[in-house]
């Protein structure tokens, strides 16, 4: 039986039976037995709990660091299907303003046609109007095509496989676009700090290091010299019958003891050396490689912090110039109804709408896609806690 000690020593026993027939010695049948009992401790090179444990905390670290890279592929994967379902959002509500705009040209159509029926308008007009309902018709289909391309790019991520009634499933999203939100944009610092305690790839670094100095740890124990205590007790007994033996050599009758002292200082020690350079070597690419992961999240959370402030900006500005759109195509239709404007120039203002809605649209498809990205700039997009 041995037991490794936390020391970096052991603990052996032993026993050991033998039976002898013999048809010339004074017993016909002899048995003997022995009892050992050895502890052996290095006090230089292996000796000492970190080298003793060291193999299995860097298996430790090994399997945190395997967890980690399983967290950070769950966060790309919730980020890409974030930014999946933000784009089917955003086709949803281009192909709403679609709608809105196709019914604005199609009332001022049925508005021309009157005008025309009662002798005040042009056929000019009503050619106008019904060429816009008609570019309207096709701006509606194309968004309808963007939208199904969009589930579908979603249900890719959320249903791998081909099953038929999966992707045939019609998604229904519930989450709007967001607003603006100043609050939700904290400062690069704060933000950093965050990242700093939960990105996956920085605490992937960090156990990398762990790992690199467990090596260098077992290395530099084995450039040592060996210096080993040992000792060694043992009973021994032969008797006619193994219970006279068993309780002879277990009852300590005729022990033997034993202490020694083992020093060996190999000349030179090359082979150790030469392996306790790689390690030094290693940790330190560990530590450079971390310092150059830090800088790299810095300017991912400062350009996303910065992204996010720009479309909030972008959204209000977007928002702005919608509301100045409808309020200058409302005034254009009622001079048009005034006969002081034009069919072309209500036409116009009604093109302005229609962009000012899709530019408001993706300001705010933009918003969301800038939040999801700052917080996985900072490693909190999965919804599980970030540690072990």
């Amino acid at each position: 039986l041995n037991l490794p000690l936390l020391t970096g020593g052991a603990v052996d026993l032993s026993f050991e039976q033998s039976n002898t027939d013999s048809n010339f010695a004074l017993f016909q049948r002899s048995v003997s037995e022995r009892v050992a009992l050895s502890f052996n401790q290095p006090l230089l090179r292996g000796g000492g709990t970190a080298f003793a444990t060291s193999t299995q905390r860097e298996n430790e670290y090994r399997l945190r660091r395997q967890i980690e890279s399983v967290r950070q592929a769950r966060q790309d994967l919730l980020q890409r299907v974030a930014q999946t379902y933000w784009d089917l959002v955003t086709a949803l509500e281009q192909a709403r303003v679609a709608d809105e705009t196709l019914a604005l040209g199609r009332e001022q159509l049925a508005q021309n046609q009157r005008r025309l029926a009662a002798g005040v308008g042009t056929e000019v007009e009503v050619l106008q109007a019904e060429t816009n309902v008609a570019q309207r018709v096709e701006q509606k289909l194309a968004r309808e095509v963007t939208v199904r391309a969009a589930a579908d790019k979603l249900k890719g991520l959320m249903y791998p496989g081909t099953d038929a009634a999966r992707w045939d499933r019609e998604l229904r999203p519930v989450t709007s676009l967001p607003e603006t939100d100043p609050e939700s944009v904290p400062s690069w610092s704060a933000a950093f700090a965050v990242a700093l305690v939960a990105r996956s790839e920085l605490r992937q670094q960090l156990f990398q290091i762990d790992e690199t100095e467990e090596q260098l740890l077992r290395a530099s124990s084995l450039r040592r010299s060996q210096l080993d205590f040992s000792f060694q007790t043992s009973s021994a007994a032969i008797e006619q019958n193994e219970g006279d033996a068993l309780e002879s050599a277990f009852g300590w009758e005729y022990p033997t003891y034993a202490a020694t002292l083992n020093f060996c200082a190999p000349s030179g020690n090359r082979t150790a050396l030469a392996a306790e350079k790689p390690s030094r070597a290693a940790v330190r690419a560990a530590r450079l490689a971390y310092d150059q992961l830090e800088s790299q999240i810095v300017e991912e959370v400062r350009a996303a912090g910065r992204n996010t402030s720009y479309s909030i900006e972008a959204v209000r500005a977007a928002a702005a110039s919608t509301e100045l759109a409808r309020r200058q195509l409302a005034a254009e239709q009622a001079r048009y109804r005034e006969g002081l404007s034009t069919n072309f120039q209500v036409l116009q203002f009604q093109q302005q709408l229609a962009e000012s809605l899709y530019s408001q649209t993706l300001a705010r498809a933009n918003l969301a896609k800038a939040l999801v990205a700052l917080r996985r700039s900072q490693g909190v997009l999965d919804p599980e806690r970030f540690g072990l």
